[in-house]
């Protein structure tokens, strides 16, 4: 053989291996085939899916007219190589195709990388023979770079069986406008009241918010994932997914109640709702009894975890000083009722005066005057405070200045007042003092001996005398004793 005759015969070969190598790549659709059932197409949409962008391949599967028998259809199966197990999704039991019948298979699709893919289509099923049956078919895909709008989600740890807000953003940062927008979450271990909404467009450069309720289930650590589908400016249907991770605790009810008695005019008590737990507080409804006392009712529509709310209960048709109190709340927490229940004593004193700083002093005139400090030890104001002289057999009132009109005085406030009074007994040490007021309507009457000392008289001096002159002799007479001897033994 001439090498001319050679060169021509390894050209002809590798033309003859070009040749078949063309055939090869062009006959798959037909070399997958099993004689009866083929793929006759497969498509895919959007037809150039951005790089993480979840797509549909749809394939198209025939049992030929010609087919001996029914074929059923056990699995189909869309492969994205290079992702290993999670490159793969399926859908089984998808039924049975008589001869000259066909079905369509959708399966979503997600590849991480830019640039064109080879995808293949798998289906396995069975003859009316029994013989099983696999059929392949590529599906070539362009991906690329990834330019879709972003989303994002802010929300707080949840608590199982409470409901939580979710709030969902979806910035469109694409230069055109998207259409026919729908947003969905998602989750494994929590309920979702209203999973989808839906969007007529959504401009470029601009944002739209969402907010979802999520009562979880579960706790522990818990996925949430948002998803958008929309269709852009190209009119390709696109869908992106954002996943979030979600902590979730179990629920930790504690509500103590804190009571305080109000100061002021009117009789109340303050009652601070203390929420300790992690779940929200809601309808709360704050009652109090007693057997003294009658107190009124407030509400509370909520309480954050791990916070308070003061109410305030008015007292009325009070019977006792600091009488015993039980107060209760009745609240619900996750849609179930509790209640929260205390009971406390002398936390409300009605207003009370007391006549404190006493001085009494002699005047010119041969009366004495009293002056002092009317105080409110109660924690309720007390109205129409008068003190005045009280009459007795040695002491009475002295005009002017008989009785001294205080006023009203302020829950732990004072006020002063002078009186004048008429002494005529000589050994008189005390002049009682009356106290006459209002509180929660009520008067009451309270009297005070103020100590009064009494100035000396001369028959008072008088009984001092002979005492000092009883001593002045003694001490003469030891004086002249002592001379007298002194001189005798000289």
């Amino acid at each position: 053989m001439s090498p001319r005759t050679s060169s021509s015969a390894v050209a002809a070969a590798l033309t003859a291996l070009v040749l078949l190598s063309g055939l090869a790549v062009v006959a798959p659709t037909t070399a997958a085939q099993s004689t009866s059932v083929v793929v006759t197409n497969a498509t895919h949409t959007p037809t150039t899916p951005a790089v993480g962008d979840t797509f549909e391949v749809r394939a198209t599967i025939r049992n030929q007219a010609g087919a001996a028998g029914p074929f059923t259809v056990n699995e189909v199966a869309v492969e994205v190589p290079g992702r290993g197990p999670s490159g793969w999704t399926r859908a089984t039991d998808l039924g049975v195709l008589s001869p000259d019948t066909s079905m369509e298979v959708g399966l979503p699709a997600t590849v991480d990388e830019p640039g064109w893919h080879q995808l293949r289509v798998y289906v396995y099923g069975q003859t009316a023979t029994g013989r099983a049956v696999r059929v392949t078919y590529p599906v070539t895909v362009q991906v690329v770079e990834q330019q879709r709008p972003q989303l994002d989600a802010d929300f707080d740890d949840g608590v199982v069986g409470t409901d939580s807000t979710v709030a969902l953003t979806v910035a469109n940062g694409l230069a055109t406008s998207i259409r026919n927008v729908q947003v969905e979450l998602l989750g494994e271990h929590v309920r979702i009241d209203r999973q989808r909404r839906v969007q007529s467009a959504l401009e470029s450069e601009a944002e739209a918010n969402y907010t979802f309720e999520v009562t979880p289930t579960r706790a522990g650590t818990q996925t949430l994932t948002a998803r958008l589908t929309y269709t852009d400016g190209s009119g390709e249907r696109r869908t992106t997914a954002q996943t979030f991770r979600y902590t979730v605790e179990r629920m930790d009810r504690n509500v103590r109640l804190d009571v305080a008695s109000v100061r002021g005019e009117e009789p109340g008590v303050e009652v601070t709702v203390v929420n300790l737990g992690n779940a929200r507080v809601e309808d709360v409804a704050v009652t109090g009894e007693s057997g003294d006392a009658a107190l009124s009712t407030a509400l509370v529509d909520e309480v954050p975890p791990r916070a308070t709310e003061t109410v305030r209960l008015n007292v009325t048709n009070l019977a006792g000083v600091a009488p015993e109190l039980t107060v209760r709340a009745e609240y619900e927490v996750a849609g179930e009722q509790y209640e929260a229940m205390r009971t406390v004593s002398g936390v409300f004193v009605p207003g009370q005066v007391d006549l404190t700083g006493i001085e009494v002093t002699e005047t010119d005139g041969g009366t004495v005057r009293i002056a002092g400090t009317a105080s409110n030890v109660g924690t309720t104001r007390v109205q129409a405070v008068t003190v005045r002289v009280r009459a007795g057999d040695a002491v009475s009132p002295a005009s002017p200045g008989a009785e001294y009109f205080v006023g009203a005085i302020d829950a732990s406030d004072f006020a002063s007042f002078t009186v004048n009074a008429q002494v005529d007994g000589e050994n008189e040490t005390t002049i009682p003092l009356e106290v006459t007021y209002l509180v929660d309507g009520e008067e009451r009457t309270r009297t005070v001996e103020a100590a009064y000392d009494p100035p000396e008289t001369p028959d008072r001096r008088g009984t001092g005398f002979p005492l000092v002159g009883v001593g002045v002799v003694l001490a003469v007479a030891v004086a002249g004793v002592f001379l007298w001897r002194r001189r005798r033994a000289a």
